[in-house]
C-alpha cells in the first residue's frame, strides 16, 4: 500500500559496482539529504503562495474596485487573469524542470514572483496591476509543477508520503487563508494600504526562499538534459489552452452562442492537434511537452478526472459562498472571510492523519474523504434556507470543518497515487498535467456555476442557493469517481 501512495522503487542504475560486489549487485543508493525537512519548508512556500494569489482577490476585489473604478473586462482580468495564465503554462513550467532542473527553476519562478507580486502591491493603474497579475500567473506557472516533482525525486520512498500532507496542507491553507487574508487586510487599511498588503505578504517569503534553499537543498541533475525544448508543444498546449479558458472565463462579458462556442471548438480542435504532435514525438525519442504515454495507466487518468471534479466543485463553490456571505447575509469582507478559518483548521488536522487511516482501513478513505467534501459543501444551501441567523451560520461553520477534514485527507492520498504513476524523469510534466486539470476544472466550474447564479433577467436577485446545489452535485459526482478510483487502484495493485 505505501508504494501505491509513493511510487515504485527507484529503478537500479547499473555500472560503476562496488569493488568486490558481485555481478549483479548495484551501488547503495547515496544518502538523504540532512536537511530535508527544512528543505521541505522552502519548498511548501510555493504551492501556498500560488494558490493563496489566486484566492486572496475574490474578497480584496471590491477594494481594488474602489481605488481604479474598474471596468467589466478590468475587474475581470484582476481577478481571473492571473489563473488563465497560471493554467496556460503549468504543462510547459513542469516540463522545464525535467529539461533544466527543479531546483532551478523553483527558485527562478520564486525571483520572478516576488518581483511580481511587489509589481502588483505598486500599481497605480488597472493596467499596471492587469500587467503584473498576469506576469504573477507565468511565475506560479513555473515554481509549482518543480514542488511535487522534487518530492517524488528527492526525497526518500519512506518519507515521501509524509512530504505529500505537508504538501496538501500548504495547497489547502492557501486557497482557505487566501479567502481569509484577502477580506482582512484590505477591512484593517493597514498602513493606509488599504489591499496592497494582500499583494506584498508574498515578497518577503519568496526572498526567504531563494536565499536560503540552495543551503538546503542541491542542485538536481536535469532528467532531460539536452534534450532541447519542445517549443511547437508549448505553443500548442498554451494556445488550445486558451481557446477554451478564454470563452469560459468571460463567459458573462461574451455573447457565448456562437462566438464563445466557436472559440471553445477551435480549442478543443488544436488541443487534438497537440496531442497527436505529442505522441508523435514520443514514439520517435524526441523531447515532448506532454509524456502521453501517461494517459496509458488507468490509475493516473482516473486520478486526474476525480481531480478535475473536485476542483470543478470546489473552487467556483468559494466564490460563491464568498459573494453570499457578503451580498445575501449582509457580512463585512473580513467577518466573510472569517467563515473559512474551520475549513483551514480543519484542513491541517485532515492532511495529518489521511495516510495513516488508509494504511489501516484501505482505500475506503479516499472514498470518505470525497463523501466529507459532499456532505461540507451541501451544509452551506441547507443553512442559507433556515430562517435563525444563528443556527444558520453556525451550519455554515460545521459545514466548512466536514469540508475541510475531507480536503486535508483526499488532496495527498490523490496527490500520491496519481504521482505514483509518473516516471522519475516525467515527473514535473506529471505535477504539470496534475495542475493544469485543476486549473480547466476551475474556470469550467466556475462558467457552468455562473450560469445558474446570474438570473436571466437583470431585476432578479442572484441565485446563490441553486449555484451552491450545482456544486454539491459535482461533488457527488466526485465520490463515485473516487469510488471507481479505488477499484481500479486495488485491481492494478494486485496485479
Amino acid at each position: 500500500m505505501a508504494e501505491e501512495l509513493v511510487g515504485q522503487k527507484p529503478g537500479v542504475r547499473l555500472g560503476n559496482r562496488r569493488a568486490g560486489a558481485g555481478p549483479d549487485t548495484a551501488p547503495p543508493p547515496p544518502p538523504p539529504n540532512p536537511r530535508r525537512r527544512q528543505a521541505l519548508a522552502l519548498l511548501l512556500v510555493g504551492p501556498f503562495l500560488s494558490l493563496f494569489d489566486q484566492f486572496c482577490v475574490n474578497l480584496a476585489a471590491p477594494s481594488i474596485n474602489q481605488s481604479f473604478r474598474l471596468t467589466p473586462f478590468e475587474f475581470q482580468a484582476v481577478v481571473g487573469g492571473y489563473g488563465l495564465v497560471y493554467g496556460l503554462g503549468l504543462i510547459t513550467g513542469g516540463r522545464l524542470g525535467d529539461l533544466f532542473g527543479r531546483r532551478r527553476m523553483y527558485r527562478a519562478g520564486v525571483a520572478v514572483f516576488a518581483v511580481t507580486s511587489l509589481a502588483c502591491a505598486l500599481a497605480w493603474s488597472p493596467s499596471s496591476l492587469i500587467a503584473a497579475r498576469l506576469a504573477q500567473g507565468a511565475a506560479a506557472a513555473v515554481l509549482q509543477p518543480q514542488v511535487l516533482a522534487l518530492i517524488r525525486t528527492q526525497f526518500p520512498p519512506a518519507e515521501q508520503q509524509k512530504a505529500l500532507s505537508w504538501f496538501a496542507v500548504s495547497m489547502s491553507l492557501g486557497m482557505v487563508l487566501g479567502q481569509i487574508l484577502g477580506g482582512a487586510l484590505p477591512a484593517w487599511d493597514l498602513f493606509g494600504l488599504g489591499w496592497r498588503p494582500v499583494f506584498l505578504v508574498a515578497v518577503p517569503l519568496c526572498l526567504a526562499v531563494f536565499l536560503l534553499l540552495p543551503a538546503t537543498l542541491e542542485a538536481d541533475r536535469p532528467a532531460l538534459a539536452g534534450r532541447g525544448i519542445d517549443v511547437t508543444g508549448a505553443v500548442l498546449s498554451a494556445v488550445s489552452m486558451a481557446c477554451v479558458l478564454l470563452p469560459l472565463a468571460a463567459v458573462r462579458e461574451w455573447s457565448f452562442l456562437p462566438t464563445g462556442l466557436v472559440v471553445c471548438l477551435v480549442g478543443g480542435l488544436l488541443a487534438a492537434v497537440f496531442v497527436r504532435n505529442q505522441r508523435a514525438r514520443v514514439r520517435r525519442g524526441r523531447s515532448a511537452v506532454l509524456p502521453t504515454d501517461l494517459f496509458a495507466v488507468p490509475v493516473f487518468v482516473h486520478g486526474v478526472l476525480l481531480n478535475f471534479l473536485l476542483y470543478m466543485a470546489s473552487v467556483p463553490f468559494a466564490v460563491v459562498l464568498a459573494l453570499y456571505l457578503q451580498d445575501e447575509a449582509g457580512l463585512s469582507s473580513a467577518a466573510a472571510g472569517l467563515v473559512f478559518t474551520p475549513a483551514a483548521v480543519a484542513i491541517a488536522v485532515g492532511s495529518r492523519i489521511a495516510v495513516p487511516m488508509r494504511a489501516r482501513f484501505g482505500g475506503g478513505v479516499l472514498v470518505a474523504s470525497a463523501a466529507l467534501i459532499a456532505l461540507g459543501l451541501a451544509a452551506a444551501p441547507a443553512a442559507a434556507a433556515l430562517e435563525s441567523d444563528a443556527a444558520s451560520l453556525t451550519l455554515l461553520l460545521v459545514g466548512m470543518a466536514v469540508y475541510g477534514w475531507g480536503n486535508g485527507m483526499i488532496v495527498p492520498l490523490l496527490t500520491g497515487t496519481v504521482m505514483s504513476r509518473v516516471p522519475p524523469k516525467d515527473a514535473g510534466a506529471g505535477a504539470g498535467v496534475l495542475a493544469t486539470t485543476q486549473q480547466l476544472a476551475a474556470a469550467l466550474g466556475i462558467a457552468v456555476v455562473g450560469i445558474v447564479l446570474y438570473p436571466s433577467e437583470q431585476a432578479q436577485g442572484l441565485r446563490y442557493t441553486p449555484a451552491m446545489i450545482s456544486e454539491v452535485g459535482i461533488a457527488a459526482l466526485a465520490v463515485l469517481l473516487a469510488a471507481r478510483l479505488a477499484a481500479v487502484s486495488r485491481r492494478s495493485t494486485a496485479a
